[in-house]
């Protein structure tokens, strides 16, 4: 290795180093303030409002496993309409031929 003028090759790395680690840290904690500032501006409320969707979502359901009657209440009601709607619906239909208008829209 090669050293410098006092002789001493191992001390100026030192301080080269030491000064490149001190410029690190200042210019990484600058970077830090400016995510951090990003995260509360962007971040933050989309959390929150992930979170809030979440439990809103996890109600009905928790609702369902506590209370089964009521929930296969609804289901059977909602498959009767169904049906009914399929049963008692439109009674005419078009022939193939005036299915679509001229412009090739189905007639419904």
């Amino acid at each position: 290795m090669a050293t410098n003028v006092k002789g001493n090759w191992k001390e100026g790395f030192k301080k080269t180093a030491t000064k490149g680690w001190k410029q690190t840290k200042q210019v990484s904690k600058r970077g830090a303030k400016k995510l951090a500032k990003g995260y509360g501006m962007y971040g933050a409320p989309t959390v929150g409002l992930f979170k809030s969707a979440g439990r809103l979502a996890m109600k009905p359901v928790k609702f369902a496993l506590r209370y089964p009657g009521p929930t296969l209440a609804l289901g059977v009601a909602y498959e009767g309409a169904k049906y009914l709607g399929k049963k008692y619906g439109r009674k005419y239909s078009f022939s193939p031929v005036r299915q679509f208008d001229k412009k090739g829209r189905k007639i419904i």
